[in-house]
């Protein structure tokens, strides 16, 4: 990074990012993984925040607080996975009001604009911020809106979808670059500018990353922690860690914890919340695995490392084919095999670095419950896949290279503006 920060002018970033987290917090850390290293390569990051994922993270209006050498500027709005569809809407408004007056004060003093979505209200303060001023800005599409909510049965109101495709065409047709997550999401994306007939913006995939200095394999701290929480010596350790909602299918992770129940192997560790999380407390309570609920980052570490498997469930949706599970970048970070309930674009480097086993049935839930005792049975292969879960992690979705990605990306923005 610092070799690669000689060649570029420093430049002033403004990211809009409603679910900022840092690892004191239990959201996705993909922005201050990101920002922070914009900020080693010598750039100002300001970053405008709602704060409902991060509890370290109080509202402090429109003064700053130094994290990591980034500016942050919390709103305070309130914002979790459980909430129902009408208090998500005021959370996304009340955000977007304090965003948008953000840029229109201040969207003068910055180079360019980072916004990401969802939700897609975000785009609403990045487009003000090119109209005013005429800054380039970055669309970043960690969730394709409206198609997601779409998918989820979240969004069902002809007038909000209408809106919502609106807003979406907008932002694509001003971004200077739109960024995804996926590979799959960078083709929808691409179908839908084509279908617009719409100058096209730069596209491309800059997937989440592993933390590698933050999930380092510790068999001396991954002893310790199985043994303070009463894991046996030969069991196997599944982790669920994330959100537990209508799209995530806690179903089939419930039938696969019953179907494992009787074989007293296989130990689920659950960590997260959502709207269907009482599905999984049920199971708990039945005695079949444990539940920690919603826990910072840096307390969820230790649990990945102290476990042997990272189970990645979503709803069978073509959509969500091509979703870029957190939880799956910090598994292998940790050095866990994956097991998903459903096919990904992903698939590809499971199988070249054999650290992933794909479920190719109709019955999930059964499938990794047998997955699951096989690696049970095989400590040879279980380790094997820790190794290359780790190399994958090392070798393809690192962070450092996803940020100098970043750095390309924005520098073409200015160059064009």
């Amino acid at each position: 990074m610092k070799a690669e920060s000689r060649k570029l002018k420093p430049h002033a970033i403004l990211w809009l990012h409603q679910y900022f987290s840092t690892p004191k917090g239990w959201g996705a850390v993909r922005t201050h993984a990101l920002g922070r290293r914009l900020v080693q390569a010598g750039h100002a990051v300001d970053v405008v925040c709602g704060g409902g994922y991060d509890g370290s993270l109080k509202r402090t209006g429109y003064r700053p607080v130094a994290v990591d050498g980034m500016r942050v500027f919390v709103s305070g709005t309130a914002y979790r996975p459980h909430m129902g569809f009408a208090r998500r809407i005021v959370s996304f408004l009340s955000f977007l009001v304090f965003a948008l007056a953000f840029v229109v004060r201040r969207g003068r003093r910055y180079d360019v604009i980072i916004a990401s979505s969802g939700p897609l209200t975000l785009a609403l303060p990045a487009l003000a911020g090119h109209g005013l001023y005429r800054k380039p800005f970055v669309f970043e599409v960690i969730d394709v809106w409206p198609d997601s909510a779409i998918a989820a049965g979240v969004l069902r109101n002809p007038a909000l979808k209408w809106i919502s495709f609106k807003l979406e065409a907008l932002a694509y047709r001003h971004a200077a670059a739109v960024v995804t997550c996926s590979t799959g999401m960078t083709e929808r994306v691409k179908r839908k500018l084509e279908h617009q007939g719409s100058v096209r913006p730069a596209l491309l995939t800059i997937p989440n990353g592993c933390d590698l200095e933050q999930f380092v394999p510790d068999e001396a701290r991954r002893r310790a922690m199985r043994q303070r929480l009463g894991v046996g010596e030969g069991d196997l350790v599944a982790i669920y860690a994330g959100a537990m909602g209508v799209s995530n299918a806690v179903g089939d992770l419930a039938d696969a914890v019953a179907r494992t129940a009787a074989d007293g192997k296989v130990v689920w560790w659950f960590a997260g919340d959502g709207p269907e999380a009482e599905t999984l407390r049920r199971v708990v309570r039945a005695g079949r695995g444990r539940w920690f609920g919603p826990l910072p980052r840096e307390e969820l570490v230790g649990l990945y490392l102290a476990a042997d498997v990272n189970v990645v469930t979503f709803r069978s949706e073509p959509l969500f084919y091509e979703n870029s599970p957190n939880k799956f970048f910090d598994g292998i970070a940790a050095g866990l095999p994956a097991v998903f309930n459903r096919t990904t674009w992903l698939e590809p480097w499971l199988a070249e670095y054999d650290c992933g086993l794909i479920c190719g049935t109709e019955t999930p839930g059964a499938w990794m419950a047998e997955a699951l005792r096989d690696l049970a049975a095989d400590g040879l292969r279980l380790q094997r896949m820790k190794r290359g879960a780790r190399r994958l992690a090392e070798e393809v979705f690192n962070r450092e290279e996803q940020a100098k990605r970043y750095l390309e990306v924005l520098e073409s923005c200015l160059i064009r503006s």
